[in-house]
């Protein structure tokens, strides 16, 4: 399931449309919801970066951003 996942997150293609090697997408996207609601992929986040933190050190000192401005089209009517 978890492949599955990843590809969808990854390829940004449909549930309905994932490659069959990684099983049924609705089962897939089913087992994404019941993650999400659970915080599995925030927890998984949080202990890699414990991890990389105490092996490589992260330097929490600065923060970046990125962002783009466009014109609304038909002047945001």
């Amino acid at each position: 399931m978890i492949d599955g996942i990843i590809y969808v997150l990854r390829t940004g293609c449909q549930w309905k449309m994932l490659p069959k090697e990684y099983g049924s997408g609705s089962t897939c996207h089913r087992r994404f919801q019941q993650w999400n609601n659970l915080d599995i992929f925030k927890k998984g986040w949080i202990r890699i970066l414990k991890i990389y933190d105490d092996c490589i050190g992260i330097n929490w000192t600065w923060q970046s951003i990125d962002s783009i401005s466009i014109k609304s089209p038909l002047g945001g009517r």
